[in-house]
């Protein structure tokens, strides 16, 4: 019985998962946009007047990633837009690489 709880709780304690990748939902205005490779652009972002960026619970991503480097996104997006999506990096990846879906 004794093994039993033994290892029962080293399962317990051990997480049921590994983040593949940091995430979290964003509203934020464009305030300026840069070209990046691959014909992608980098969008920064304004933090003035209503936006949001509420971070994965199991894997988050860190607002001042993405206050600092901005989110690389399709160069369809001009200065004042409403940016939207789920914003992600590889775990293994730079605060560069932030994306945008």
């Amino acid at each position: 019985m004794k093994k039993a709880l033994i290892i029962l709780s080293i399962f317990a304690a051990t997480p049921a998962f590994a983040c593949n990748q940091l995430e979290a939902q964003l509203i934020a205005k464009a305030a300026s946009i840069e070209p990046a490779n691959n014909g992608q652009c980098r969008v920064k972002l304004s933090w003035t007047g209503n936006w949001q960026l509420n971070p994965s619970f199991q894997c988050p991503l860190d607002i001042d990633e993405v206050s600092s480097f901005g989110v690389i996104t399709s160069c369809n997006v001009k200065e004042g837009d409403t940016v939207t999506g789920i914003v992600y990096r590889d775990i293994n990846a730079s605060p560069t690489e932030i994306y945008l879906y």
